[in-house]
This record gives C-alpha cells, structure tokens and sequence, in this order.
C-alpha cells in the first residue's frame, strides 16, 4: 500500500487513544478467542504483538477500516502465524508423555500417545456451525458480543460483568440470540 491509503505512525498512535472502551473490551474478548489453541500467547501478548506490529509499521492500517477491525485482524494475524510456527515447530504440544510405571526403568521409558480429537470431519462441522452463526447475527453487534463471550465459555451475569452491561441487556440480548439459534 501506498503512503496515502495508509496511516502513518502518528496517526496510528492517535486512532488507538481514541478508540472507545467498548472496541477494548471487544479486542480483549477476541484476544482470548484467538489465544485459547494457543501455548506460547496469551490473549494480553497476542494484543500487544498486534500493536508493535502496527505501530512499527510492519502491518499497515488501511486509512478507511474501522479501529477495532484493524487491530483484530492484525491479532489474527499474529495468532495465525503463532499457531504455524507451533504446528511445524520440532515439539507437538498436543501429544501426552507418560511413565509407563511408577518405578523408573530405563528399559521401559516413556510411551507416547497422541491426544488429538480434531478430525477432519470435525474442524468441517464446526466451521459450517460458525459460519451459520456468524449470518445469524450479522446485522445486530450486541449478539456478536454475546457470541464472542459465549465462545469463551462465559454465562450468565459473569457475561454481562465481562461486557459491561447491565443483566437486564445482557438477558434481552441472549434472549434474541438463543431465538435466533432455535431457528437453525
């Protein structure tokens, strides 16, 4: 991108300070979405290489794009490549080492049994169950809020405490959520 579509690293700096507390919190809960697969980021360090990178210039900020857009995509961005490196990397963290008795025996070692549940059929099923979602609540941003808590394992008052809202919206919104939901 060219020097004029894209923000310079003042203006970059002034698009973050003024950014609401609300786009925060989204950036916060997507974080956490972002890093759950993760085992070297957490959501804290996944949002804090998303802003080195576009205050240092090595991810461009598009002059048009929205503030909390831009910065979640560059947290994907950077989770994206975090989950490559860890997948290609020599250690397979998804892989259980036990003893195979109480008592040491060199003879016996170690047994290494893989524990991955993620099939083929699986990672299928479940992105034609989030795209679906995702068209159910694109127009409305409060059920997309509730969406992102909700896929952190969040409920109840702890969900309107996480969002900052108060019961009463929190429960009108699960309420046009779990209808929308019933009509899948």
């Amino acid at each position: 991108m060219s020097d004029e579509t894209s923000l310079s690293k003042s203006e970059v700096e002034a698009a973050l300070t003024q950014m609401s507390p609300a786009d925060w919190k989204r950036i916060k809960i997507k974080a956490r979405t972002y890093s759950k697969a993760l085992t070297y980021l957490t959501a804290d360090d996944i949002i804090q290489e998303a802003l080195i990178n576009l205050l240092s210039g090595d991810r461009v900020w598009p002059r048009s794009a929205r503030s909390v857009i831009v910065v979640i995509n560059a947290m994907h961005s950077e989770a994206s490549n975090c989950r490559e490196r860890e997948q290609s990397g020599a250690i397979d963290h998804r892989v259980d080492i036990s003893v195979l008795s109480q008592q040491y025996d060199e003879d016996a070692g170690t047994l290494v049994m893989p524990i991955n549940e993620v099939t083929p059929e699986r990672i299928v099923e479940s992105r034609g169950d989030i795209e679906a979602i995702e068209r159910l609540v694109e127009n409305d941003e409060e059920l997309q809020d509730v969406v992102l808590v909700w896929s952190l394992g969040i409920r109840g008052k702890d969900a309107a405490i996480e969002l900052g809202w108060e019961m009463n919206k929190y429960e009108a919104a699960r309420k046009r959520l779990t209808r929308l939901l019933e009509s899948l």
